[in-house]
């Protein structure tokens, strides 16, 4: 099964994770790099972005104590909204909602995830629909949302500590076409109940 690009959130052994898999029939040729506190996903060969403006972006970005994944630079504007301290479930409503799906061939949905804390949350823009839910993370718990198929917010099984781990995880996932993967896992909470930062990593096959 197809399902093109994936958005993952989940806690593991006290740690909340974000998870993002590139999956392409179109733009194959990809990769992702961690660049300071975010992941970019951009194309080998730079002449494809004037075939297709929508296959660089950031990933995922991460605060000291919240990650953002996202399959476009709605990423980038759901930080910002965060950074000016809007609570995450309205940050993506409000994204979503404002730039909508993909004006491109396939009408590809935007999706966008977040967490922070024990909580998560996911969104998806469709042509015809938009939805965002908050989930309150148990150990062990993920769930994913893609731009095909898996649009629905359901139950994967993932988890980990390792954020490389978590990445390749992603890129294994049984749907067809996987190109290149990445993952941000916040730090453990000390003895003050504050954990401060996330962990990033990145699986390119190549």
């Amino acid at each position: 099964m197809y399902v093109g690009r994936i958005v993952v959130i989940g806690r593991s052994e006290g740690r909340s994770w974000v998870a993002y898999r590139v999956s392409s029939r179109s733009f194959p040729n990809r990769r992702a790099e961690i660049r300071g506190k975010s992941v970019l996903v951009s194309p080998l060969n730079a002449a494809d972005l004037a075939r297709n403006p929508y296959i660089a972006y950031n990933c995922i970005r991460v605060l000291d104590d919240a990650a953002v994944v996202a399959n476009g630079t709605q990423a980038d504007t759901i930080l910002e909204k965060m950074e000016d301290g809007m609570r995450p479930l309205d940050a993506i409503s409000l994204c979503l909602a404002t730039l909508g799906y993909e004006r491109d061939e396939l009408d590809t949905p935007r999706i966008a995830g977040a967490v922070k804390g024990d909580r998560g949350w996911l969104g998806i823009a469709r042509k015809d629909e938009l939805r965002v839910r908050e989930f309150k993370l148990e150990d062990g718990q993920a769930f994913m949302v893609a731009t095909y198929e898996k649009t629905g917010f359901e139950p994967v099984n993932m988890g980990g500590r390792d954020p490389a781990d978590i990445a390749r995880q992603a890129f294994d996932l049984s749907f067809e076409r996987p190109v290149c993967a990445a993952a941000a896992v916040g730090q453990p909470a000390g003895p003050a109940k504050d954990a401060k930062g996330f962990d990033l990593a990145v699986y390119n096959p190549v």
